[in-house]
């Protein structure tokens, strides 16, 4: 894969992340048309670095191509004057001003003054421009001074609309001799509270999000959305490559806005308060056998918001996870990718072993699949061809049968 095609990737990925919460609604959503114009109305960070504004009939294009080609269908060359705003140079000077006199004004008040003075005819440019064009500018209320946003509460109607996840601290375990400090990886249905799939791990890392989701995945099928927050395992670009592949819109908690996940946060809470409170597990499968006891009594408990167990209710509300065929490859859907150098005997180096890729050209860069707990199992290229671990021995006896 050349440098362009990487960059043509970063943008398909880039423009996933922007129209994935178009793409998954029901009949208590607002029209698309009015999603696509809240979206337009905000600014976005290209993966080149500069600021960006998106028209609404832009985002409508590209879930278009989406629904129609998937991922490749983002690709493409992008419009030079992309996040341009033609405004004229009375009107920015007008609004710099403002701004500077009156830094409590609104976006909104500004404009009523444009009017009122005469600098605008209140058509051209649009209003939406005039917005984009403060936001470009920087031209926003001071944050500092802006009253705190206000959290409502939410909840998702069926089953698979949304899974929360999230890691919580364990206590420190026997890995033989000697001690290493666990981590409890869990994600739950935000409709009802059913945990999908979880376990104590000793790292928080991606692993356990891989193991945990695939499992989920493999009993239910994959959900519309995946809510997380920002840590390094969510942020990192695999789960990004993940959602934008099996069509998951990936949803990050707010900086400083912990309230949305106050559902797996009282679960962890009930699991502190129930399940580590006064037991004394020694190693990692004592405390994994454990938890899956617990998980099934609490499934089977009555829960005092829904005023029922989660499985009765998982049981009353309508799965909308996308089912897989039984055909299907769960792992080849959760692979992790690396890119890694040819060298000139067409080996690569990989978490310091060497693997033979005869079909690749030396000094090239390959793209690389495998599971992070399994490093026999490594494919390569379009083809995915499997890669063989490097073995000397067997390469010297190959002279004594030529002919095999």
């Amino acid at each position: 894969m050349s440098e362009q095609n990487d960059k043509k990737f970063e943008l398909a990925l880039w423009r996933y992340g922007i129209i994935s919460p178009l793409l998954h609604r029901d009949a208590n959503d607002i029209p698309v048309g009015e999603l696509l114009d809240q979206a337009s109305w905000k600014q976005y960070v290209h993966p080149d670095g500069f600021h960006v504004s998106l028209s609404a009939e832009t985002l409508r294009k590209w879930r278009y191509r989406y629904l129609s080609c998937g991922l490749p269908g983002l690709t493409g060359k992008v419009r030079s004057d992309k996040g341009k705003h033609q405004i004229p140079d009375d009107i920015g000077s007008a609004m710099y001003a403002m701004r500077e006199e009156h830094p409590r004004w609104t976006t909104a008040k500004m404009i009523i003054e444009l009017t009122e003075t005469g600098k605008w005819n209140g058509r051209s440019p649009s209003r939406s421009a005039i917005y984009r064009f403060a936001k470009a500018s920087n031209l926003q209320r001071d944050p500092h001074i802006n009253s705190e946003k206000k959290v409502r509460p939410f909840a998702f109607d069926h089953f698979g609309q949304l899974w929360i996840a999230d890691f919580l601290h364990g206590p420190k375990l026997f890995k033989g001799k000697e001690k290493r400090k666990t981590y409890l990886h869990v994600i739950l249905d935000d409709s009802s509270r059913f945990i999908v799939h979880g376990g104590f791990y000793l790292t928080e890392s991606v692993e356990p999000l891989i193991y945990d989701l695939m499992g989920a995945v493999r009993r239910f099928g994959i959900p519309q959305r995946f809510y997380t927050d920002n840590g390094a395992a969510y942020a990192g670009r695999h789960l990004k490559i993940l959602c934008a592949r099996n069509g998951i819109d990936l949803v990050h908690t707010p900086p400083y806005i912990p309230q949305g996940r106050g559902k797996v946060e009282r679960v962890f809470r009930t699991i502190r308060d129930q399940f580590l409170c006064d037991k004394h597990f020694k190693t990692l499968q004592q405390i994994n056998d454990g938890f899956k006891i617990w998980v099934s009594k609490y499934h089977e408990t009555i829960h005092s918001s829904l005023k029922c167990s989660p499985l009765q209710k998982r049981l009353q509300v309508k799965n909308v996870c996308r089912a897989l065929p039984p055909s299907t490859d769960i792992e080849a859907l959760f692979r992790m990718e690396r890119r890694c150098r040819v060298y000139n005997d067409c080996t690569i180096q990989f978490k310091k072993t060497r693997y033979e890729v005869p079909d690749c050209l030396p000094g090239a860069r390959a793209t690389i699949y495998y599971m992070p707990w399994d490093r026999t199992c490594l494919y390569y290229g379009h083809d995915m061809k499997k890669a063989r671990i490097v073995d000397p021995s067997a390469n010297a006896r190959r002279f004594e049968h030529p002919n095999q």
